[in-house]
């Protein structure tokens, strides 16, 4: 195979998950190395609109300039600011999240590394997205108490969203203050944002209109506007764009993205043994039941010995991290190999997103793969994203592997 044959096979993968399977409306992928890269787009970044007559066509396409919600992805920033001031020595891991921030009365015991490293349980007394206005949402943030992790799953919002409030302790300024200066400006990301400019949001990715089936209800969210955070907590807390939270809020194109993950692998960001020591697993085991714990770094996840329990590819390597966003994005790093892949994707607009109980699925007619159409009570046929994140490895993965390998950016594969 040569550059060009994996480039087409990258392009016919992504064509049969968005136009074939349907399970995206859109799709960016983009993958490279410390200096090298390269973005391919497929789709579309909106297909309808609804006004009081129901919905109608209103196709936009994607390309590599969509301005993107990166939802979960804002967590690296989070991580990233935390171990700049960990570096800087004003941030330590042993400190006490409450010492940092007194409004924490509830986590007087909890360390910084503690929530770094997904080591607690952190939990409000009620749901943050369930307050009236975003001044009761910030005051139910600083009722959260740690308790210990149980189950499987140790992966939360709540931990980066904590650590804000950290990273504006140490650093005396806000957090979306800090990250313009120490990071989008250092790397000349300048089309990164907490609130997307009037001028740029004819550019802005659909999200709206996400369908889910629960218990037998179908619903339908349509409060996710386009320049508004798909995620519930990031929209009432960031107050209409005024404010990032640490889990979720930032908005970025596939070209600034390509530039936050070429500024780590180069030092930009990060030392260099910094870099590799974030996606080390803290959480991860096989339990006496014989099932696996999340494998878990700091922030993010580490390479799990079951990749579909994994964000990170099964060509990174032990040291590799990534993170996935609701909204169908992706970023994955490995500092030894020096490379990356991204996807930019949406499985929310106009997408059966969520079928509750999972079993349901196969009597709406959807595949074991959770691709397929739901006949909407309205009578629309609705495409499917259920399931989605399964089909990453083999369809996008596996041939961003060979064209990072075909182009020479892939140094070898880990044992």
């Amino acid at each position: 195979m040569d550059p060009e044959k994996a480039d087409q096979a990258l392009k016919d993968s992504m064509r049969r998950l968005v136009l074939g399977m349907g399970m995206l409306t859109g799709l960016t992928v983009a993958f490279g190395n410390r200096k090298n890269h390269e973005i391919v787009s497929t789709g579309n970044r909106r297909e309808v609109i609804r006004d009081g007559n129901g919905f109608s066509t209103a196709v936009e396409c994607i390309d590599p300039d969509t301005v993107c919600d990166l939802a979960s992805l804002t967590k690296l920033f989070t991580l990233v600011s935390v171990l700049q001031l960990m570096e800087k020595g004003k941030l330590k891991e042993s400190d006490s999240i409450w010492k940092l921030d007194r409004r924490f009365a509830g986590l007087k015991s909890c360390t910084l590394r503690e929530c770094l490293c997904y080591l607690v349980r952190l939990q409000t007394p009620e749901r943050v997205d369930a307050q009236p206005d975003a001044q009761s949402a910030e005051r139910m943030v600083f009722k959260t108490r740690a308790f210990p992790l149980q189950g499987s799953r140790c992966y939360s919002d709540m931990n980066a969203l904590v650590l804000k409030y950290a990273v504006e302790s140490a650093s005396g300024s806000d957090y979306d203050d800090y990250i313009s200066r120490h990071i989008l400006q250092p790397l000349h990301m300048t089309e990164t944002w907490v609130s997307v400019p009037e001028t740029c949001r004819g550019r802005l990715m659909d999200y709206n209109y996400e369908h889910r089936i629960i218990s037998g209800e179908y619903l339908i969210t349509d409060s996710a506007l386009p320049g508004l955070p798909h995620d519930p907590k990031a929209r009432l807390l960031g107050d209409g764009g005024r404010r990032l939270c640490g889990h979720a809020g930032l908005f970025s194109t596939a070209g600034d993205m390509c530039r936050f993950a070429q500024g780590l692998l180069s030092g930009a960001l990060l030392n260099m043994d910094t870099l590799r020591n974030i996606g080390l697993n803290r959480t991860g085991y096989l339990t006496h039941d014989g099932d696996y714990r999340q494998f878990l770094g700091m922030l993010c996840f580490s390479k799990s010995p079951v990749a579909r329990l994994s964000e990170v590819p099964s060509f990174m390597g032990l040291r590799a991290f990534a993170l996935a966003g609701y909204t169908g994005n992706h970023l994955a790093i490995d500092p030894d190999l020096g490379v990356f892949d991204l996807f930019l994707g949406n499985r929310c607009h106009n997408r059966v997103s969520l079928v509750q109980p999972e079993e349901a699925a196969v009597s709406l007619g959807l595949s074991d793969q959770g691709d397929g159409q739901v006949l909407w009570p309205d009578g629309r046929p609705v495409k499917s994203s259920f399931r989605y994140v399964y089909q990453k490895d083999s369809l996008l993965h596996t041939p961003v592997k060979e064209c990072l390998r075909e182009r020479g950016w892939l140094p070898g594969t880990p044992d």
